[in-house]
């Protein structure tokens, strides 16, 4: 009877053994398939997109824009798809970019217009007043579209501004007496900010015989489109400034006869050119 206990725990140690030793074996193989799949995933996962989304070219952005409200004309889209950024996680890449070797492709559309071919910068026509919307995607090599980007702003009607002079009479005109400064005032009825870059006054004596030119010498403000005069929505600027003078009108010393322009009353006009 000793004999057969100590065999039977011998085969049931063995037994457990052996179990152990299985299950040990099976989470083994579990484990090896866990990493396994990880290093070969099977199917689509987060992160790594399918052959077909890769084909697509990535959405554009925007380096220029309109303002969100608009006035006038003159505007432009400029627009490019970036280069891909650096992985997440700080780590290098595996291999480097490929130079880009054709120059990307672009379709626009302005408003609810159809797509067409376009590049940047896209510079918009005049446009009618109204809330207006744009959009730009890119191409592919087998010019397959990917996702569009857009911008909607909204297009004023411009208004004219105001010069208002701020005199009553000028001083009495005298051959070759220094010329004088005509002070005005600038009013911007628009809901936007405007620049003029361009600011003048006519002369129309009311005497026959005294002729504007070569009596009198106009010369105009010194704004110019590169040193534009800024007025903000709604507000008003005087001239002279500091920084700006007005236009000058001086009556001219000419070895001729310009006793018609004796007590002559002069009509002037002002005009300038502004943009917004």
């Amino acid at each position: 009877m000793y004999g057969r206990r100590d065999k039977g725990r011998f085969r049931a140690t063995r037994a457990i053994i052996a179990l152990v030793v299985a299950v040990a074996c099976l989470g083994g193989v579990a484990f090896a398939a866990t990493r396994s799949e990880r290093a070969h995933p099977q199917g689509k996962k987060k992160g790594h997109p399918t052959r077909q989304q890769a084909q697509r070219p990535p959405r554009p952005r925007f380096i220029e824009v309109p303002p969100a409200v608009g006035v006038g004309a003159g505007f432009q889209f400029r627009f490019h798809v970036p280069p891909p950024s650096a992985q997440s996680d700080g780590a290098a890449p595996s291999r480097p970019a490929r130079p880009t070797r054709r120059r990307r492709q672009f379709e626009c559309r302005l408003d609810d217009s159809g797509w067409a071919g376009c590049s940047s910068p896209y510079v918009l026509p005049g446009l009618e007043p109204g809330e207006r919307s744009f959009a730009v995607r890119a191409l592919s090599p087998r010019e397959r579209s990917g996702p569009a980007a857009h911008y909607s702003w909204l297009q004023l009607e411009p208004r004219e501004f105001r010069i208002d002079p701020l005199f009553n009479s000028l001083e009495e005109l005298m051959p070759g007496a220094p010329p004088q400064q005509l002070p005005v005032r600038i009013e911007n009825p628009n809901p936007v900010p405007i620049e003029v870059t361009g600011f003048t006054v006519t002369v129309s004596p009311d005497r026959p015989g005294c002729a504007a030119d070569p009596n009198f010498m106009v010369v105009p403000s010194s704004l110019t489109p590169t040193a534009p005069l800024g007025i903000p929505a709604g507000g008003s600027v005087t001239l002279p400034s500091p920084a700006t003078t007005a236009p000058t009108l001086e009556l001219r010393e000419l070895p001729i006869d310009q006793n018609a322009c004796q007590g002559a009353t002069l009509d002037l006009t002002f005009s300038g050119e502004a943009r917004g």
